[in-house]
């Protein structure tokens, strides 16, 4: 059996081992939860170290290499946050994404070509690590407003609100604006060395190629999210329909996250741009 595919079976055992932890609320289904993602997480990390010394290069050259980097930031960004807060089931679904964008690397061309003199650079390197860690922690962002969505509208009042306790921790509505709040900064570094990269590399720090666009429009987005909470009280909007309208903002953001990182290529107006290298 291949790394890739045992990997991908041991993301699949951690999301139902998180799932019975939640059942079962016990300190032994906690370990045994967590310790099969970070197992998964070090045979993710062992195929990104492997295709790097098999590739000669950091394995971020192509949309398979980019994918399979992703998934283990992913997972570990997740783990730093199980460490932090009380996320409970939402390990199960972390997972379960990590284990989503590795399978969809195992769809894409794994073959290993040699890479364009502008990605030669150590700013590659920088580039790549800092922005893949801030959509790992958007991803995680995007799975705890999935299941505050799925599960606010079931609650109501009395009894209910205990019902939601039981599944949603304290402060659960708040959580996902820590977590953009942490990946924030690596999206903006990423940015800001991409731009020093396409300076060495092209000559211009920006040349509104639509890569360069449509990062500037995630980073906006982002940065309206993280302002908006100073904003609804103002505007009369109440705590719990703020925390909806936050939450649905996320879901959008993050599909303009991976339209950034994957759907442009499909893009007839960036067909020629040499920053949509993620599928060449």
């Amino acid at each position: 059996m291949s790394l890739v595919n045992i990997t991908l079976i041991i993301y699949i055992i951690a999301s139902i081992a998180y799932i019975v932890r939640e059942i079962w609320r016990s300190a032994g289904t906690k370990w045994v939860s967590l310790g099969f993602l970070i197992l998964a997480f070090c045979f993710n990390l062992t195929m990104v170290a492997t295709r790097s010394i098999e590739a000669g290069h950091p394995p971020f050259s192509n949309l398979y290499e980019s994918l399979v980097f992703y998934a283990c930031c992913t997972a570990f960004i997740y783990i730093i946050f199980e460490f932090t807060y009380n996320f409970r089931v939402v390990g199960a679904l972390a997972s379960v994404l990590a284990m989503l964008i590795l399978f969809y690397a195992t769809l894409q061309d794994d073959t290993i070509r040699p890479i364009m003199p502008a990605l030669k650079s150590n700013w590659m390197l920088i580039h790549v690590v800092t922005y893949m860690l801030g959509y790992a922690a958007f991803g995680i962002s995007f799975v705890t407003s999935i299941i505050y969505l799925v599960v606010k509208p079931f609650v109501r009042k009395g009894e209910a609100v205990q019902a939601e306790r039981e599944i949603l921790p304290r402060n659960f509505d708040k959580l996902s604006y820590k977590i953009v709040a942490f990946g924030f900064p690596f999206l903006t570094l990423g940015m800001i060395t991409g731009a020093v990269w396409a300076k060495k590399a092209w000559g211009d720090y920006w040349s509104w190629d639509p890569k360069e666009t449509w990062s500037l429009i995630t980073w906006l987005a982002y940065l309206v999210y993280l302002h908006t909470p100073l904003v609804l009280p103002k505007m009369n909007i109440n705590k719990s329909k703020a925390s909806v309208i936050l939450s649905i903002w996320l879901l959008v953001a993050f599909g303009i996250v991976n339209f950034t990182f994957m759907g442009l290529s499909y893009l007839p107006s960036a067909a020629d741009s040499e920053h949509i290298y993620g599928s060449k």
